[in-house]
């Protein structure tokens, strides 16, 4: 994939393959005669300027583009590695993000542990070019491409930490399986509810119109802060979840 050119940055991306996330396939028989090859690609920390950059750096943020063309993974439509957040820093409660879709369309699942091998809650939210979808705090989430076209997504986030992916490789993959004949569940959870289907609600939580591109609240960072201080505003994500 080359080079990401985005105002005055150019960013080369970070490359998932098959084989980084062969822990989270569903489909075992078909993963084993496969051969490698790249699956999607991270730019990290883009700004369409230097002043732009140093005013995220300085709030502690982040933004970042993730590209993830169509595929099959044997039975499965690709999908992200997944992953979570770590806790807040002297809180009980994780870090927050925020993705919203540039190009084509996504399926997000969130999903919340209910401790030992038990999920306490699974969100799935269907979004289309310029919806913004919330991952509220101490839920882990999973981006899945089951459309035909190239997914582009955009993301904020707290730059005070790194992911979690163990916690979604250890039980093989996320609570749901995407597959062509529909959501799965994954027998390696002793417990999984059935999945909420919820619309994104992203935008107006924001302070945006439908379809109005995020990255433009780098005119207002103060909008983003619930990303490194969620416990501020838990209304915003009871009101896009419940």
């Amino acid at each position: 994939m080359k080079p990401l050119i985005f105002g005055e940055t150019t960013r080369v991306p970070d490359v998932r393959t098959l084989y980084d996330m062969r822990e989270v396939i569903a489909d075992k028989q078909w993963l084993k005669t496969a051969e490698n090859f790249e699956l999607y690609y991270m730019y990290r920390e883009l700004a369409r300027s230097k002043e732009e950059l140093e005013l995220m750096q300085e709030f502690g943020l982040r933004y970042d583009i993730t590209v993830i063309p169509p595929a099959k993974l044997g039975k499965e439509y690709i999908k992200t590695a997944g992953h979570y957040h770590p806790k807040i820093p002297k809180a009980d409660i994780s870090y927050s993000e925020i993705y919203q879709v540039l190009e084509g369309s996504a399926v997000y699942i969130l999903q919340k542990a209910g401790g030992g091998l038990k999920i306490a809650d699974v969100i799935a939210v269907e979004a289309q070019k310029g919806d913004i979808v919330f991952i509220p705090p101490d839920y882990g989430h999973i981006t899945i491409n089951r459309s035909e076209k190239v997914l582009k997504m955009a993301n904020w986030v707290s730059r005070d930490f790194s992911s979690l992916y163990e916690p979604v490789r250890q039980f093989g993959g996320g609570a749901y399986f995407l597959l062509e004949e529909g959501f799965v569940r994954n027998p390696n959870y002793c417990f999984v509810p059935e999945i909420r289907r919820l619309e994104p609600k992203g935008a107006e939580l924001l302070g945006l119109s439908k379809g109005e591109d995020m990255y433009e609240l780098v005119e207002n960072l103060q909008a983003l802060r619930f990303l490194k201080e969620p416990e501020s505003l838990t209304c915003m994500f009871e009101t896009a979840y419940c």
